[in-house]
Parts: C-alpha cells; sequence; structure tokens
C-alpha cells in the first residue's frame, strides 16, 4: 500500500579512521615467538602488553594480544583469537605489524623488506587504511 510518502534517509557519520599504513604478516610462529624473532632482526624491544584488544561478538569477548615497544613505535597485534578473527576481510592474514606515526609509503615498504628476510615469516602485506573497510580497523589506530 503506497500512500505517497517520500521516504527522506539519513546518512549518520561514523567515525573518522585516520590515515595509516600497517603490515599484515603472515607466519606459522605463535605471537610471544615471533615478538622475539622480529626483536632480533630489527633491534627493537617489543614487549607483551597488559591491555590486549577485547571485541564484543556473538560467540564472547575473544582478546586479541599485542605486543609494544616500550616507546611506542611498533606494535604487533595478532589477528587471530580463539577462532575469532579481528578483521575478517584480511582473514589470510596472522599479525598485523604497526609503525606508529609513519605515513610515509616508502618507509613502510623498507620495512616491509626488511621483515620479508626472516625465515619464519611467509609473507609480508603492505596495506593502507583508506582502502581497507572493516569495522574494527579503528582499534589498530592506536
Amino acid at each position: 500500500m503506497n500512500t505517497g510518502k517520500k521516504i527522506t534517509r539519513h546518512t549518520i557519520p561514523g567515525e573518522e579512521t585516520p590515515e595509516f599504513f600497517f603490515l599484515g604478516v603472515v607466519s606459522a610462529e605463535s605471537d610471544y615467538r615471533l615478538s622475539v624473532m622480529i626483536n632480533r632482526h630489527l633491534g627493537t624491544d617489543l614487549r607483551k602488553c597488559p591491555d590486549v584488544i577485547t571485541l564484543r561478538s556473538d560467540t564472547g569477548t575473544p582478546a586479541f594480544s599485542r605486543f609494544s615497544s616500550v616507546t611506542p613505535d611498533f606494535s604487533l597485534v595478532s589477528n587471530r583469537s580463539e577462532g575469532n578473527l579481528l578483521m575478517r576481510k584480511l582473514k589470510n592474514i596472522d599479525f598485523f605489524f604497526l609503525m606508529n606515526g609513519q605515513t610515509d609509503r616508502e618507509h613502510v615498504e623498507t620495512m616491509a623488506a626488511s621483515l620479508r628476510e626472516m625465515p619464519d615469516i611467509t609473507a609480508v602485506f603492505v596495506f593502507d587504511s583508506r582502502e581497507i573497510s572493516d569495522r574494527n580497523l579503528s582499534v589498530l589506530a592506536l
């Protein structure tokens, strides 16, 4: 039954995710072992953060591990927790490596090339936050 009234739609703007680059790391290693290997390879000081990333889902509240350096330059975040994914659109990625404050793609590409040299890392991908549409992307912009 059409009454002839025009439907008005309003768009509610969501949170704006800041523009940043991050790396997607594929590795069969555990988060702790991978952080130790990255520390040795890059000379960083990644340590397990007590503040894990938690998300509410239908199956509960999964906690995704996070390793950060003392100076917040680098972070390693797990994409998997108890069968859940932090970013579903990137389901083949095991970890996210973040370089806080780096918006220069050339520097990020150099870091990716360095991580690719590690024998326990299968692949490294460079992602731009402007090209990824996932509802949990803002969690990575720490």
